[in-house]
């Protein structure tokens, strides 16, 4: 190597480590159980032109907020007036820093000898900023003016002295003001840590080094990606998934993705997707980029740096309008519950050029979102949270079991914290035997999630998928189990819930049980072994009942024995 190359290594390193510090200081001072439990959080730095450098992203879906941020704030914010100590608040996915207004983001100019040498910057996902729903996300908002406060790229503090009457106007338009407040200076503590980590960088270096070192680190990650596109056979390739609830009522949305291989050039086109529907499932462009963006690297090299370097690489084209480039003001709150079926999209048409790295369709998170007043403490409380569904298959592996798929990031909340957070008590928790779609190698099962309402004159709002078009299963595989809804799971009465919905009341012992959707299987079921199948069935994982239907080249005389 190169004296240059080891430089600009050492610089990699050294940012990567510092959005890890970010993101720490982040989840160690945050208030909310969504950023200090369940870190829905990231970090990233950018250059002085905007340019993303390195990043520690939770959820891929988190890089849309990012996208174009340091852009629009420098649209409103002459760069001669920006102070050392400054910093920009935003979430607004229509006028720069966001994709859907609960993820807040701030950065924060950072300047050596006079000299602007870059940007520091957190995302958090607050637990309401308004809106018509407790928890500021709903599928069933009709536009983005009832999904809660919008904040342009703003001025939060000038020269370290924050401006309270900014935070003060955010706080009152939450239905939990305080958290509002402490969530936020968690962020400006991530904020402050990044700057002052990043100006020991710079001032070891220094400016010009540091500059040359970003400037190869980007290049870097665009050589890499064009050499894995190179792999890929040049043609055309196309892939259609449908959304089975446009967020107001069942019925199909078309995405359609044209893929061009031509040399070390990849293309994406949208062109045959339907228009931007009237529920809260459209995605705004930069979410849409975002998931383009996260397809190639995981899908092509999960090594490749994570930085605006490899998005030369690929071009896209979205049609305005459409349900994958939005128009204000359309709602755009369940972005991420799209995002995730754009993400069977797209590893559908890139599994057409490459077969070997194939992956069968996945079952996404279903979102549920319980409020009302606890009565231990006669506060006002929001439970956000989105619950794992599970991965497809792959050529030589069954899909994950319970896990966050494709954008969508962050943990499950703990029981524990669940249950000593909010007035709610978790009955059930369990991996559903069958969920996942049979083959060679099984889809990854979903998980079923009773809880139980502690509570008088609660709410529930509701956010769900792939509950009447399954995960897709390939190479001969069957398909995942779909996902629902169910009010007093059991009982005699029990009712299924729609997959949007909100503001649904329940009273005090009420039970609600999310089902999530399960992974599609890869290859014909028969070809599965016989020890791997005797092994799910010792796992609960598939039923005796459904192996006779699935399996049936697996004889009853091998299963007897």
């Amino acid at each position: 190597m190169t004296g240059e190359q080891i430089a600009t290594e050492v610089v990699a390193h050294r940012l990567t480590s510092i959005c890890d510090e970010m993101m720490a200081a982040l989840v160690r001072s945050a208030f909310s159980p969504n950023i200090k439990e369940r870190r829905d959080c990231s970090t990233g730095i950018f250059d002085p032109e905007g340019n993303l450098v390195a990043l520690a992203a939770i959820g891929p879906i988190h890089l849309s907020s990012l996208m174009g941020l340091i852009e629009n704030v420098i649209a409103r914010h002459d760069l001669e007036r920006i102070h050392p100590s400054d910093c920009f608040i935003t979430n607004d996915p229509y006028v720069g820093g966001g994709s859907h207004l609960p993820d807040i983001t701030l950065v924060g100019p950072v300047i050596v000898g006079n000299e602007l040498v870059g940007f520091v910057s957190n995302i958090a996902h607050h637990s309401d900023v308004g809106g018509k729903v407790a928890g500021s996300e709903s599928a069933d908002s009709t536009t983005i003016y009832q999904e809660g406060l919008r904040i342009p790229p703003v001025r939060l503090s000038r020269d370290g002295r924050l401006d309270e009457s900014v935070v003060d106007f955010i706080a009152i338009n939450s239905r939990l003001p305080e958290a509002r407040i402490a969530d936020l200076n968690a962020q400006l503590a991530a904020i402050e840590a990044g700057r002052r980590r990043l100006v020991e960088i710079v001032t070891g270096v220094g400016n010009a080094e540091f500059a040359s070192a970003l400037a190869s680190l980007l290049d870097y990650s665009e050589l890499r990606a064009r050499g894995a596109i190179d792999l890929l056979p040049d043609g055309q390739y196309q892939h259609s998934e449908y959304l089975d609830n446009d967020g107001i009522a069942p019925r199909d949305v078309r995405l359609d993705v044209r893929m061009t291989v031509d040399g070390h050039d990849l293309a994406f086109d949208f062109m045959g997707t339907d228009p931007q529907v009237s529920g809260g499932r459209n995605m705004p462009r930069v979410a849409t980029l975002s998931t383009v963006y996260y397809a190639v690297k995981s899908f092509l090299d999960p090594d490749i740096p994570p930085n605006s370097g490899y998005f030369r690489a690929v071009r896209v084209d979205i049609p305005e309008g459409s349900v994958l480039s939005a128009i204000s003001p359309a709602a755009v709150g369940d972005r991420a519950a799209t995002g995730n079926i754009v993400g069977d999209l797209l590893f559908g048409v890139l599994s057409q050029a490459a077969p070997n790295q194939a992956m069968a369709g996945c079952g996404p998170m279903q979102g549920l979102i319980f409020s009302g007043t606890d009565p231990r403490t006669n506060r006002y409380r929001v439970n956000y949270e989105n619950i794992a569904g599970a991965s497809g298959a792959l050529r030589d592996q069954d899909g994950r079991d319970a896990v966050r798929v494709h954008i969508s990031g962050a943990a499950n909340l703990p029981v524990e914290s669940l249950e000593q957070e909010y007035p709610l008590a978790v009955e059930r928790l369990e991996l559903i035997a069958d969920s996942g779609g049979a083959g060679t190698y099984r889809g990854g099962l979903g998980i079923r999630r009773d809880v139980v309402v502690l509570a008088d004159d609660a709410r529930l709002a509701g956010r769900g998928l792939r509950q009447t078009r399954p995960a897709s299963g390939i190479c001969g595989g069957e398909s995942g189990a779909l996902g629902r809804f169910v009010l007093g799971p059991g009982d005699q009465d029990e009712e299924r819930l729609p997959a949007s919905f909100s503001e649904f009341p329940l009273s005090r012992g009420a039970t609600v049980s999310v089902e999530t959707p399960g992974g599609g299987g890869y290859g014909v079921p028969g070809s599965r072994t016989t020890d791997e199948l005797m092994k799910d069935l010792r796992d609960g994982k598939v039923t005796w009942e459904a192996a006779a239907v699935s399996y049936l080249a697996i004889t009853s005389t091998e299963l007897d024995e």
